[in-house]
């Protein structure tokens, strides 16, 4: 079963595929314009559905589209 994508999740992977390089849950927070939790949240979604890539660097974790 497919869904379609709300207006937060659009935005979150729209400016995941507009960087090529990886973002901190902060930066993508901050550029679809959400808050750092709801952020987080569909960022764990969406690696647990490998459309993105996970990366950590020390505490934080970096976020990259795979989908393009």
């Amino acid at each position: 079963m497919t869904r379609e994508l709300d207006s937060i999740e659009r935005q979150i992977l729209k400016v995941l595929i507009e960087h090529s390089y990886y973002l901190t849950t902060t930066e993508v927070s901050k550029l679809s314009k959400i808050s750092w939790n709801t952020a987080y949240n569909h960022l764990k979604d969406f690696h647990r559905m490998k459309w993105i890539n996970m990366r950590k660097r020390g505490n934080r974790k970096l976020w990259k589209a795979i989908i393009k």
